[in-house]
């Protein structure tokens, strides 16, 4: 699997697991675009690289959307993602990401029945040699 897939599919897997605690459907967690079918609450995670994959190390921006129409839930689901990757030190197979928590807010959406927050983390990933 290439680094990108697997980095994708360890930040999927995380958020996955807020499913059972916060209400959030099957479908509820995407990668950068959500299911046309996607219900309330729902997450949808993109990542950029910032710097050149030939240092050795790739730094990722990882922002975490979250989309309710309840700001108590989203506020929750946004301090539920800060505990799940702040610090967050992820070895798998190929690679080695740490995650660090770098700001959080609510972004004005123009249906003002919908919260939308943004959650965002620096990604620091190793790729593993041995």
């Amino acid at each position: 699997m290439g680094i990108t897939n697997e980095l994708r599919k360890v930040i999927k897997t995380a958020l996955d697991t807020l499913k059972t605690t916060h209400g959030i459907a099957d479908n509820g967690v995407s990668y950068r675009l959500a299911d046309p079918d996607v219900v309330f609450p729902h997450i949808v995670f993109d990542f950029t690289t910032m710097t050149p994959m030939d240092m050795g190390r790739e730094d990722y921006t990882l922002d975490v959307d979250i989309w309710t129409k309840d700001e108590a839930a989203a506020l929750d689901l946004q301090d539920a993602i800060i505990d799940l990757f702040s610090f967050k030190n992820d070895p798998q197979t190929g690679i080695l990401p740490t995650f660090y928590f770098t700001s959080a807010g609510q972004v004005e959406d123009p249906d003002k029945t919908i919260c939308h927050y943004v959650v965002r983390f620096e990604t620091q990933n190793y790729r593993r040699t041995t």
